[in-house]
């Protein structure tokens, strides 16, 4: 028995790590970006990166105290299912890796349509419009996975969820108004995040 809370403990403490991690490099991304020129024209972020920021964290700030409480806690399935939560984690991260890497400069932290912008549909573009974020949600599934408590899992994924709906809504807004016709084409044969689902 002690030696299964004493797991759960190091796993949980890895998990919440990596979360940091993550972030940090996030964050440390987003701001050497913006330190460098990019000929984009003004921003129609209307403050969506600062609402995504803001839910990520409050996501993480009730997630990670509840998971050390009682309440919410599964023991079932375990260590199972936080080995299915770190497969979460390395697809997401590689789903959004690689969407980063087929828009190159043209990922932008901060919702900007630079100056030679062209709309992307090849690699996972071309079934989904926002590979990027199914990406980072899979790895928040992951870290409440891992996590072990169900109400860590709902605690981190509802604001993270409100603000990627209100994220891409804004994101689509400023398409829509770039390409017009031919972005309502592509909406129109494409899935918002998740194929056949969103």
């Amino acid at each position: 028995m002690a030696t299964g809370l004493a797991s759960d403990l190091i796993v949980k403490s890895l998990v919440i790590l990596f979360a940091y991690l993550w972030g940090g490099v996030e964050i440390f991304q987003q701001i050497k970006q913006r330190r460098s020129p990019s000929g984009t024209s003004p921003s129609r972020d209307r403050g969506s990166l600062i609402v995504l920021f803001g839910c990520i964290t409050l996501g993480h700030c009730l997630a990670i105290p509840v998971c050390f409480s009682p309440y919410g806690r599964w023991t079932w399935g375990q260590p199972y299912a936080q080995l299915i939560g770190l497969a979460f984690i390395v697809g997401g991260l590689f789903i959004r890796w690689s969407a980063m890497r087929t828009l190159a400069s043209l990922f932008t932290y901060a919702v900007e349509i630079q100056t030679q912008h062209r709309l992307v549909e090849i690699g996972l573009y071309r079934w989904v419009r926002h590979p990027g974020y199914l990406g980072q949600c899979l790895v928040f599934v992951g870290i409440g996975l891992g996590l072990a408590n169900a109400l860590s899992l709902l605690g981190l994924l509802a604001p993270v969820s409100v603000a990627f709906i209100y994220r891409i809504s804004v994101e689509e807004r400023a398409l829509l108004q770039r390409f017009g016709g031919a972005y309502e084409a592509y909406r129109r044969r494409s899935w918002r995040m998740i194929p056949w689902l969103y």
